[in-house]
């Protein structure tokens, strides 16, 4: 009987550890569910509160780059165009969409200085955007156009063949070169046309370093030569224009005239300085200097200042010591020697001279029989001309 009645207590105590587990179960699957639809609840409203600031900080950038950039606008139509730059950077930094914009603007306001001739305010705006943007091809063409309308064009052609430099692409490589060659073809034109073959002469020198392969520039060069009475230049300039197709022809016609404007002797104009005359010479082709005429002298005499200064220039050579007769009797001159002298292009290579305490005022020395024995020469007192013709 007794164990009966221990069973039936296993038993009841078995189903009530049951249900009380049953009962802790549902409990905890309530608590979580209240707890996940919670944290769902507060999720949303967190997100839909970010969502509201999003937007209310979106709303205000805006409003901050617009500001930002009509302040941008002002400056520029104040020709503030120092704060301009400045605010452009600031607006870059934060609002980048914004920029082109701006920059439309700018270069519109821009193209209007120059229209209106305000070349000063117009160069000033154009510095100020390059200083934020240095590779703006609209902006360094219109640096080009503001230096073409001021008729400054050696400046418009040297920046116009610098645009190749700020472009990153071939085709926009070669644009800015052909732009650059088209401005070189007007002004050489008008240069050509008024017979300002000096200053044609000098517009290739500055420009050849942009442009090294352009054939243009050297036909330029050697018509300059030409025009000019530098025909031994002239000769040896056109040389490889010879073999070129496009070229040829003319080149041969005009060296034909080249040789025979060397036959013929040629006047060359001289200053008087009371009983001598100066003629203007050039040594190494960069150096001028003027010298007393003295067929009396076998060597020709360069004075101490004029030495210093050619030697500071140009490449001079140190040849010797000697003696020399002069009217106050013997002096010790060294000799050096340049590589190239000449007299309106005619030319003496590996020209030596002495250098010596003479001094005149109005010249730099003396022009001796070692340059002029090279030629059949004579000189026209009456009219002022040494007449000089190859042999």
């Amino acid at each position: 009987m007794w164990r009966i009645t221990l069973f039936i207590g296993l038993l009841c105590s078995v189903a009530l550890n049951v249900y009380l587990f049953l009962q802790l179960n549902v409990r905890t699957i309530e608590n979580k569910f209240q707890q996940e639809v919670r944290l769902q609840s507060e999720a949303k409203t967190t997100k839909n509160k970010f969502n509201t600031l999003d937007k209310d900080n979106y709303s205000v950038g805006k409003k901050s780059a617009f500001k930002i950039a009509n302040t941008i606008k002002n400056a520029i139509n104040d020709k503030d165009y120092f704060n301009a730059r400045f605010l452009i950077n600031s607006l870059a930094n934060d609002h980048e969409t914004e920029v082109p914009e701006v920059r439309l603007f700018w270069l519109q306001a821009t193209k209007a200085l120059i229209q209106q001739k305000l070349f000063t305010h117009a160069e000033d705006s154009i510095s100020a955007y390059l200083a934020f943007e240095p590779d703006d091809g609209g902006f360094l063409y219109l640096q080009v156009d503001l230096y073409w309308q001021q008729q400054l064009a050696l400046l418009a052609i040297k920046h116009a063949y610098e645009v190749q430099y700020h472009v990153f692409n071939e085709v926009n490589n070669r644009n800015a070169i052909n732009f650059a060659r088209t401005l070189v073809q007007q002004h050489a034109d008008g240069l050509i046309k008024n017979n300002h073959w000096v200053e044609l002469r000098d517009l290739v020198a500055e420009v050849i370093i942009f442009d090294p392969q352009n054939l243009n520039l050297q036909w330029f060069f050697v018509r300059a030569q030409f025009e000019l009475g530098e025909f031994e230049y002239a000769r040896d300039a056109i040389e490889p224009l010879l073999t070129e197709p496009n070229y040829k022809i003319k080149a041969l016609a005009l060296l034909a005239e080249i040789e025979t404007a060397l036959r013929k002797p040629q006047s060359i104009p001289l200053s008087r300085q009371g009983e001598h005359f100066i003629v203007q010479a050039l040594m190494n082709d960069t150096f001028k200097v003027s010298l007393m005429l003295d067929t009396g002298a076998s060597i020709s005499l360069l004075s101490e200042p004029a030495f210093e200064a050619l030697n500071q220039y140009s490449e001079v050579f140190y040849i010797e010591d000697v003696n020399l007769n002069t009217a106050g009797g013997t002096v010790t001159a060294s000799i050096y020697q340049v590589a190239e002298f000449s007299i309106q292009g005619y030319i003496v290579n590996d020209f030596v001279f002495a250098v010596s305490p003479f001094v005149s005022e109005g010249n730099d020395g003396l022009l001796g029989m070692n340059f002029l024995k090279h030629f059949d020469f004579h000189i026209d007192q009456n009219n002022g001309l040494l007449v000089l013709k190859n042999k």
